[in-house]
């Protein structure tokens, strides 16, 4: 998934020098850590792109709880009210101004009267009363709806079916939308730079059908970023060219090429052939080589791999068997052995750098002996324990990351895990199947708030949440954190983490870093702390 944003900080112009330097990387504009020989813009802006870890575009709905791979592309294609800067900080975007009540529970946007979709059409207030009320309908089967929207008013009668409308969200006119919540929420700006919030052409998706529509996206006008899909070429690329209603600062680039590239080193070793302008999501042993290259970058983002185990299936359905699968893995060896350092060891679910971190807690430590006493609690001869399979997806987990967790539980359990890869797409189908008895989750959040990584796939009530873990606890802290502020929030999120490390209803592995490669003729591309960052597309060019 999995896609916040923040302040824009522009160009301090100190001198004639930097002046002259403003097409290249060291003003702050361009493709960090690339220098061009030429500041002459290239005569064909087409960039060649690569969407590095998947077969295709999973998912193109925003209301479909979309991965990160899906999202590079729905950024693309759709806009909303407000969206997030380089720093992860709010800022306006569709949205002109806003208005909060005293009592925090109602906002007021005025809307840009410029805004279009790609085909023309206006969009007015209505267009988000409608979006935001068709991703809570039961026919849509959103994933991250039901928890994203609830706190605003009305989103529960939708959900229920009770009401085919969001009561909560009114168009007081054609360019003013009023949104009412049930509590002051202390992240709801931030949540609408999510792309649930987008607006939608309700014409496209009545056309096309609410499962069809967003597989019949060329050339129709679906959304209003900064591109339109041109054509979509299943399993191979996705070809987008500039919107002409955009309302912002239109791009300089006339296309990009997205290709889709399921193997990482696959893509590496294309880039080093000069076949695209950027290459990011590198696996540890071609770091080794990249960093040697000119445009390296390496950046520490908020994502973390983490494990998750079907409660609902034996012997997962037992807390102590899950705390000793968690207690076999030594994740110091994980990061130093097998990512060369490149990750830090994740003993919490939130990473460091963002509110509510819980920096000095060491969640359920490695330890061979203690890892093996827990199992037999369970099963006294661990031979007779029912078999067990790992399943990930092998564009997220290295083989050799695979076969050295594989190797620790059998060292420490005796017990022969199977190991199952499959490509993201299908893997991702499964788990949303609940097919999946041990598996594999790569958590990256919008914006950074506790709320991200703790109710939208944990909570019982979850869509997101895979494992079917149910901790009553759990769900009763996040209730009182939602309904707290300040540090008494923050602190209610952190009880919230401690049980969802010690019951396991995930086991965190690593804190994610991102490393990309930028051409020395790209420029306006960088990486932030949830990845690859393009901003509003505005300044990404290709010099020759």
């Amino acid at each position: 998934m999995p896609l916040v944003r923040k302040k824009d900080t522009r160009f301090t112009f100190i001198s004639l020098a930097c002046l002259l330097l403003l097409l290249l990387s060291a003003c702050g504009g361009g493709s960090t850590g690339a220098t061009s020989n030429s500041e002459t813009p290239a005569q064909k802006q087409v960039l060649r792109f690569p969407n590095v870890g998947t077969a295709d575009i999973g998912k193109l709905d925003p209301a479909s709880g979309p991965d990160s791979n899906s999202n590079l592309a729905i950024n693309m294609i759709f806009s909303g009210l407000v969206r997030s800067d380089k720093d992860l900080n709010v800022v306006a975007d569709q949205a002109e101004s806003w208005k909060i009540s005293q009592d925090n529970k109602v906002y007021t946007f005025k809307l840009r009267p410029d805004v279009k979709f790609s085909d023309g059409t206006p969009v007015t207030a209505q267009s988000y009363v409608w979006t935001w009320t068709r991703a809570l309908l039961p026919e849509v089967k959103s994933p991250v709806a039901s928890v994203l929207m609830e706190s605003i008013v009305g989103a529960q009668d939708v959900i229920s079916g009770k009401s085919k409308t969001l009561s909560g969200v009114k168009a007081l006119d054609e360019h003013t939308l009023q949104v009412s919540l049930v509590r002051p929420t202390a992240y709801f700006l931030q949540l609408l730079t999510v792309s649930l919030f987008y607006p939608l052409n309700q014409q496209v998706i009545e056309k096309y059908g609410q499962d069809r529509w967003s597989q019949n996206i060329a050339n129709t006008g679906a959304g209003t970023g900064p591109f339109m899909v041109k054509s979509w070429e299943k399993g191979v690329k996705m070809v987008l060219v500039p919107n002409p209603h955009y309302y912002r600062t239109k791009t300089k680039l006339s296309e990009v090429d997205m290709f889709f590239i399921k193997d990482p080193a696959t893509a590496f070793r294309s880039y080093q052939a000069n076949q695209y302008d950027l290459i990011w999501n590198l696996i540890p042993a071609d770091q080794e080589t990249a960093k040697k290259l000119p445009g390296f970058v390496r950046k520490p983002i908020l994502q973390t791999d983490l494990l998750f185990f079907h409660n609902k299936m034996p012997p997962f359905d037992k807390s102590a068997v899950r705390q000793a699968f968690a207690a076999a893995i030594d994740k110091e060896a994980l990061a130093k052995n097998i990512f060369k350092d490149t990750v830090t060891v994740a003993d919490t679910i939130i990473p460091p750098g963002q509110p509510g971190a819980q920096t000095d807690y060491k969640g359920i430590p490695f330890n061979k002996q203690k890892a093996r006493q827990l199992l037999e609690s369970v099963y006294p001869d661990v031979s007779k324990m029912p078999p067990v399979t790992f399943t990930y997806p092998g564009s997220q987990v290295p083989q050799d990351e695979a076969s050295a967790l594989q190797q620790m539980w059998k060292d420490a359990l005796g017990v022969q895990v199977k190991l199952n890869p499959m490509e993201l797409t299908t893997y991702n189908q499964e788990t949303s199947k609940r097919t999946v008895q041990f598996g594999f989750t790569q958590w990256g959040v919008y914006f950074p708030d506790p709320y991200e990584w703790l109710d939208l796939s944990l909570l019982s009530t979850s869509a997101n949440n895979n494992g079917l873990w149910n901790n009553p606890e759990f769900d009763k802290t996040v209730a009182q954190a939602e309904n707290a502020s300040g540090q008494d929030r923050l602190n209610l999120y952190s009880k919230a983490e401690r049980i969802a490390i010690e019951d396991v209803g995930w086991l965190p592995l690593t804190h994610k870093s991102m490393t990309a490669v930028f051409s020395s003729k790209l420029h306006g591309v960088t990486l932030n702390s949830n990845g690859l960052y393009f901003g509003d597309w505005s300044e990404v060019y290709l010099t020759q």
